[in-house]
């Protein structure tokens, strides 16, 4: 294919677009297109929600019943990364020894979880009985860690040190679910690396420069195409071969002939391979919801293997040493959120492995995985306790997944107590912690357990603030009635974020209801104090002096807080002198605020209710049945207009009598 020649140049734009993708809906707002994950499609099956990851991973799919593995080569993201670290490490002088590893059961593990978790939905929640179309349901950083130091050691274990152990796309070859399903697809796609004339002598390069470590020059004097179901068609070995003898088409030729894909020795045996399945496993359970499937399976199948290199050769090398301190230090520091300070942290990191990669022997490892390895049986004492521990976190973990759903079911059905009893035990073991205490509250405080519902909330901001959630449980609390709950959540939110004002505010706002006007004043006393520039702060202030009848102070503070903010005030004040009966001054300041936000229907109806107070009915209906205009349904404008048509009438009717 002619345009092979620029695959490097179409991998730069797939993360060119991927990073614009991430940046259109995280800094310029576009969330019409969410995540693209192929997890999206079994989301849909689970709840019957079409996202735009649904309808990518069927256009994927749909390609690779035709094209096999092509899209691992040209358009995974991943593939990419790891393409890149390779590249890396050749330009260092560092070159990875291509050891080939034949087993898929860490895949499997990563499959079957997936499998699992949409069954257990359908037993609790039913299948869903229709579809519907939501292109951007999941955000676009779902499924990938927030942190950069953490997506920075992600690239290092499941990049830099696995190529460096095994050679490239390592990754892909041993752990990739993804790649395992593409394997599939590769048996009965008809597009295959294929021979074109005769194969003429070599020195077998197309062999020697594919990075899935396939076995091509063999296959093709033997088959006539590449068979092996690993196969990506990066056209690498294409661009490789001295005469041209290989080409991808979807037709065979008079070179094609049938016969079985030929499979290099793996260079681990089966038994090493089940145990970095097992510290797969228990490296997934233990810290995937933290860290996340990729590294944490990538993790597991490097202990696995500096466990079994250890036990056999009786030491452990200066690398083995650096990189266990390289992730272990890095993991410490994976939740730095600081976006430059994180990048930094995780940029140091991987060049400490390069560093260590490029200086520290690791000869005798190599020779482990390539002449020994495929041949030693892991003790099968270790083996034996490792599975069994595996399994056994497997076990508790399902259990928990079946909890979550049958909690989620009772959620959907409104059935809050049975919810309430499984959350209360197992919120913080939830994939995502924050969101669940933050449910678990608000049910609590629907069955009155208003304490324990704070403390929930309080949990919730405790492992992931976010000022909008703080913001909306205040909300939830203060409309609910609970003022003392309300208090005391936003006293502990002051206390722990001190330069937010409007904490402090709901505080305040919240002993005023409690009838505590002292506490209140001495709360918004000590706001202004912090935040002179504050207006809200003022305008608290003013409201609870003016209700501890110090009205004349009150007022003050109010008309300090209008040259603060005009716009912003203006109802305050033409509320607080309506109320004083200054109704003149109060239509001043209601005309600015309608000026100022005029679909506000509560301003209007306020500023009617001023002009009837002066007995102005006519001017008083007609702002009335402006909001009716914006509101045809709004019942408390009709309420009025018939109240002031009333006293319209009842004029009239003294004015007859008297004559």
């Amino acid at each position: 294919m002619i345009w092979a020649k620029y695959r490097n140049w179409l991998l730069l734009l797939v993360y060119i677009l991927f990073f614009l993708h991430t940046a259109l809906w995280h800094y310029w707002g576009y969330e019409g297109v969410g995540h693209l994950g192929f997890g999206e499609f079994f989301g849909t099956l689970r709840n019957g929600v079409v996202t735009a990851g649904t309808i990518f991973t069927i256009i994927v799919f749909a390609h690779a019943l035709f094209f096999g593995g092509l899209f691992c080569g040209w358009f995974c993201h991943w593939g990419i990364t790891q393409d890149l670290a390779a590249g890396i490490m050749r330009r260092l002088g560092i070159k990875p020894i291509m050891a080939q590893l034949n087993s898929k059961i860490i895949p499997w593990i990563w499959f079957l979880i997936i499998i699992a978790q949409v069954v257990i939905y359908w037993i609790y929640s039913g299948f869903p009985t229709d579809l519907s179309f939501n292109p951007s349901a999941t955000p676009v950083w779902s499924g990938v860690p927030r942190s950069i130091m953490l997506i920075c050691m992600t690239t290092l274990a499941s990049g830099f040190v696995l190529i460096f152990l095994f050679g490239e796309r390592a990754f892909c070859r041993s752990i990739c679910t993804f790649r395992l399903w593409f394997s599939w697809f590769e048996k009965f796609a008809p597009h295959k690396v294929r021979q074109t004339k005769p194969c003429a002598s070599c020195n077998n390069e197309c062999t020697a420069i594919c990075p899935m470590g396939i076995q091509v020059a063999e296959e093709i004097r033997q088959l006539g195409h590449v068979k092996n179901q690993e196969c990506i068609k990066c056209h690498i070995c294409v661009g490789a071969c001295p005469h041209s003898v290989l080409q991808t088409s979807l037709r065979t030729n008079e070179f094609h002939r049938e016969g079985a894909q030929i499979l290099p020795p793996a260079a681990l045996s089966d038994s090493i391979a089940w145990l970095q399945a097992g510290m797969a496993g228990i490296i997934l359970v233990l810290f995937g919801f933290d860290l996340g499937g990729n590294i944490s399976l990538s993790l597991g199948f490097i202990a696995g293997f500096f466990m079994i290199h250890i036990w056999h050769t009786r030491r452990i090398s200066l690398l083995e040493t650096a990189v266990i301190a390289i992730l272990i230090t890095g993991m410490y520091y994976r939740h730095d959120m600081k976006d430059t300070s994180s990048l930094i942290k995780g940029l140091l990191a991987i060049a400490v492995f390069l560093l260590a990669a490029r200086s520290l022997d690791f000869t005798r490892g190599f020779e482990f995985i390539n002449s020994k390895a495929r041949k030693i049986i892991a003790p099968p004492a270790i083996l034996t306790v490792v599975i069994v521990l595996a399994i056994a976190l497997g076990a508790r973990e399902t259990h928990k997944s079946v909890l979550f759903h049958k909690a989620n079911a009772a959620k959907i059905n409104n059935d809050l107590k049975t919810f309430v009893s499984i959350m209360e035990d197992y919120a913080g073991a939830h994939l995502n912690p924050a969101n669940a205490y933050f449910d678990l509250g608000n049910a609590q405080l629907a069955l009155n357990l208003n304490k324990k519902g704070t403390d929930s909330f309080i949990k919730s901001l405790e492992l992931d603030f976010n000022e909008k959630a703080a913001d909306t449980m205040l909300e939830r609390l203060f409309t609910g009635g609970h003022f003392r709950e309300c208090q005391r959540l936003a006293t502990w939110l002051s206390e722990k974020h001190p330069t937010v004002p409007r904490f402090r505010i709901a505080a305040g706002n919240a002993l005023i209801q409690l009838q505590q006007l002292d506490d209140a004043r001495s709360v918004f006393n000590d706001t202004v104090s912090r935040f002179p520039d504050n207006h809200d702060a003022l305008i608290a202030l003013g409201e609870v002096k003016v209700s501890q009848g110090n009205i004349e102070d009150g007022l003050k503070d109010l008309l300090n807080a209008y040259e603060m903010a005009p716009a912003s005030v203006s109802f305050n004040l033409a509320d607080l002198y309506r109320r004083l009966g200054r109704h003149e001054d109060a239509e001043n300041y209601f005309a600015q605020a309608v000026a100022a936000d005029p679909e506000n229907l509560g301003v209007l109806l306020d500023q009617g209710m001023n002009l009837f107070e002066q007995q102005k009915f006519r001017e008083a209906i007609k702002l009335w049945e402006i909001a009716l205009e914006k509101a045809p349904t709004l019942i408390e404008a009709r309420q009025y207009i018939v109240m002031a048509e009333s006293e319209l009438k009842k004029r009239r009717d003294a004015i007859l009598g008297r004559q």
